[in-house]
């Protein structure tokens, strides 16, 4: 609960500092970023990883004109391996070639306090922007851990947002298939849609997966408040 409590003061810290002051987001030749949301429920490829309560979650990007990124961001969970939060630290590379845009890298997730709760996965996707229409398709990758049981996990997915013209509404579609470690033919399906003014962006999405193991990855509607400066 403690953590929880942090989280919630660093939350309204981070959302309180662009409104405040003028903060210097050029750091190291790029460009500091933070992100900060609420969420009715923190769904993970589908599964909540909150036992579908709440969540206050927060991160920061530093982004270069390379391509280069590195972030960092944090969630609460539910007592997981006997962690209640969460945190991933990552970094890549991103570029566009001839309209596609490339992204790949890896992620760090780590849980301070679990017990064997560490892991790194890499990723890489390929999407196209059309405007009012960006989309892509991706693949996870989870070597095979001792963390993880010493199998390794592969989840392939794909997102596309779309804006209808000359309002701020978004619609935001997600599908993906899991199998692994994590996932024996797991899918997990979203369909949302979602408002931006100025730097916040409320949202609402339904989400569901083909999986039988309880009210965690039952079918669930998320609602959610965030910023981004």
């Amino acid at each position: 609960m403690m953590k929880i409590k942090i989280i919630l003061l660093l939350l309204s810290g981070l959302i309180m500092m662009p409104l405040s002051s003028n903060a210097q987001t050029e750091v190291l030749g790029g460009e500091l970023e933070f992100n900060a949301s609420l969420k009715s429920d923190y769904r993970f490829r589908g599964v909540s990883k909150t036992d579908n309560d709440f969540a206050a979650q927060g991160g920061v990007d530093w982004y270069s004109d390379s391509g280069i990124y590195v972030g960092a961001w944090a969630t609460n969970v539910s007592d997981f391996k006997s962690a209640d939060l969460e945190t991933n630290f990552y970094a890549g590379y991103s570029t566009e070639i001839n309209g596609l845009i490339y992204d790949f890298g890896a992620t760090a997730y780590v849980y301070p306090g679990g017990t064997d709760a560490r892991y790194i996965e890499t990723y890489g996707s390929i999407g196209v922007d059309f405007g009012l229409l960006t989309s892509s398709v991706g693949i996870a990758y989870m070597p095979s851990q001792d963390n993880i049981g010493n199998q390794d996990n592969v989840y392939f997915y794909n997102d596309t947002r779309g804006t209808m013209p000359g309002t701020p509404f978004n619609i935001n579609l997600h599908l993906g298939y899991e199998d692994g470690a994590f996932g024996s033919g797991k899918w997990d399906w979203k369909i949302g849609t979602s408002v931006s003014f100025e730097m916040f962006e409320l949202g609402i999405a339904y989400v569901d997966t083909n999986l039988q193991a309880g009210k965690r990855s039952d079918s669930g509607v998320i609602f959610s408040i965030g910023a981004y400066f």
